[in-house]
């Protein structure tokens, strides 16, 4: 019995070293790759400093590239006609403007046709709020009477007694309505004038910043380009061409994969606006296709602005949820069957990194990062692909299989320990580096 205790004693004596020598290994491997790894943490957080402290700078600047490359096609045909580089960019960026200011016109004068024309529904918006009321507040007003009741707390409007105050106030006579002086707007028209100048003032400040930036970046293509290829690729200039060349030739597809989508989706709006006879459906389809250039919230938005619409023109409530089918029905059919094949192909991220690229770039650049997110992660995407320090980023962004055949049948057999998973697995794998080769 001893010599039994005395093993039990040596067998729990060597396991408690073990695990202090594991735990001591374990705690030197933590720090190891902390030590490993602390530089480029630190320089992460540096970046993303960079990049929220100067977002009023790096926006405009990355809009103006983004757009360089959407006016490059242009600019390209333009030169195979034998026009000048100057003038060819002149033209490429007056077109684009052109149609800027149109769309935004047309917009305005819309609205206004709409803020002109609300008085007339003014009855429906009246009926359709009261109905609402009825039957969001009436469910709840019986619920908190039938509690009070159950509780014993009587809430039941009694008639209070007239104070001495109450009859004084009553007893005053009633004030004449005061004429009042006319505005200061009225009376100095120049001073509506400058605050709608304060108003649009911003608005027409970045936009003209971003124009002139996107002048000298379209003036100077050549000239970036080599300067990022020798700044990038000092070591591998053969790397960084073929990257700067691959990240233009993803997102040029992008942009016009979308710009197609998005006229689409936008001309289906107000066709079928225009059968359900609401007016303004120019607006909707307009809107629409605007909106949808801002990733996941955009065409709710529109959404909600034409159902709005319709539920003041129309007096019932079948404009509204028609309007509403429309652009549930045409939002699965695009977002679910055109977006994944175009934009899948036309920039090689997989669904989950476009998502987390727009909460990420959203949080730090607000809406302009939204809709920046998709040609940023991109960028991001080929540097991994093309630059040795970055491969990461691929593995993590891109589409491609992070696993070989051999290392996927190994790994599920390793995790699993099951063979049906193995011989599952298998086929699909082989489909997979099919596909890819």
């Amino acid at each position: 019995m001893v010599t039994t205790r005395s093993r039990r004693h040596r067998h729990s004596r060597a396991s408690h070293e073990t695990l202090e020598a594991g735990n001591g290994m374990r705690v030197t491997e933590a720090t190891g790759w902390l030590r490993d790894y602390s530089g480029r943490i630190v320089a992460a957080g540096i970046v993303l400093a960079l990049l929220y402290l100067g977002r009023s700078v790096l926006i405009p600047l990355a809009l103006a590239i983004m757009l360089s490359l959407l006016v490059a096609p242009l600019i390209r045909a333009l030169r195979r006609l034998r026009i000048g580089r100057a003038c060819s960019v002149l033209v490429a960026v007056a077109a684009l403007t052109a149609i800027c200011v149109g769309v935004t016109a047309v917009l305005g004068t819309q609205v206004l046709h709409i803020a002109k024309s609300l008085p007339q529904y003014e009855s429906n918006v009246q009926h359709k709020l009261k109905t609402l009321e009825e039957v969001i507040a009436g469910p709840i007003l019986k619920l908190t009477n039938e509690t009070n009741r159950l509780t014993g707390i009587d809430e039941s409007p009694g008639v209070s007694p007239v104070t001495a105050r109450d009859a004084e106030r009553l007893a005053q006579p009633v004030p004449r309505a005061a004429v009042l002086p006319p505005s200061e707007f009225e009376s100095h028209p120049l001073r509506l004038v400058w605050k709608l100048l304060a108003t649009v003032w911003h608005p027409i400040q970045f936009a003209g910043i971003v124009l002139l930036v996107l002048i000298f970046v379209l003036l100077e293509h050549e000239s970036l380009r080599d300067r990022f290829i020798r700044i990038a690729g000092a070591t591998d200039i053969r790397a960084a061409t073929l990257a700067l060349n691959d990240a233009g030739d993803r997102l040029s597809r992008y942009f016009a994969s979308q710009f197609a989508v998005n006229l689409v989706f936008g001309l289906a709006i107000w066709i079928s606006f225009s059968a359900l006879r609401l007016p303004q459906a120019l607006l909707c389809g307009i809107l629409a296709g605007v909106m949808r250039f801002v990733p996941y919230v955009g065409v709710a938005i529109a959404a909600l602005f034409a159902a709005a619409l319709a539920l003041a023109v129309d007096p019932g409530w079948s404009l509204a949820l028609s309007g509403l089918g429309v652009f549930i029905l045409l939002d699965i059919v695009v977002g679910q069957f055109v977006e994944p094949h175009l934009y899948g192909d036309a920039t090689g991220l997989s669904p989950l990194s476009v998502v987390v690229g727009a909460i990420f770039w959203s949080w730090l650049w607000g809406p302009a990062g939204l809709i920046l997110s998709t040609p940023i992660t991109v960028c991001l995407l080929v540097a991994g692909r093309h630059m040795r320090g970055l491969g990461v980023l691929e593995l993590l962004f891109g589409k491609a299989t992070a696993l070989t055949l051999p290392k996927k049948v190994d790994q599920q057999g390793t995790v699993s320990g099951d063979s049906r998973e193995i011989i599952t697995v298998t086929p699909v794998s082989r489909q997979e580096g099919i596909a890819l080769g």
